[in-house]
């Protein structure tokens, strides 16, 4: 497998895990369907899509090198 191909796979695994959070939030969510809306809403209008994206390629980057670095330690180098 590829360097390209697992950080594609993390990415993957990533977005579902954020996506499974999130549906299962909701699903246990004590409140209403339409209290949960009015409350992503209002969150949303707060919502700063570049800091995000910032910040989760930040994560990304960093995972790719930690996981190229217990790779190489797997391998036997340094």
């Amino acid at each position: 497998m590829g360097h390209e191909e697992k950080d594609s796979r993390l990415m993957e695994g990533l977005l579902i895990g954020g996506l499974l959070g999130a549906a299962l939030g909701v699903l246990f969510a004590p409140l209403s369907g339409e209290k949960v809306r009015e409350l992503i809403r209002a969150r949303l209008k707060d919502f700063d899509l570049d800091d995000v994206i910032s910040r989760f390629t930040t994560a990304l980057d960093e995972a790719g090198r930690e996981a190229a670095r217990v790779e190489n330690e797997m391998m036997g180098g340094e």
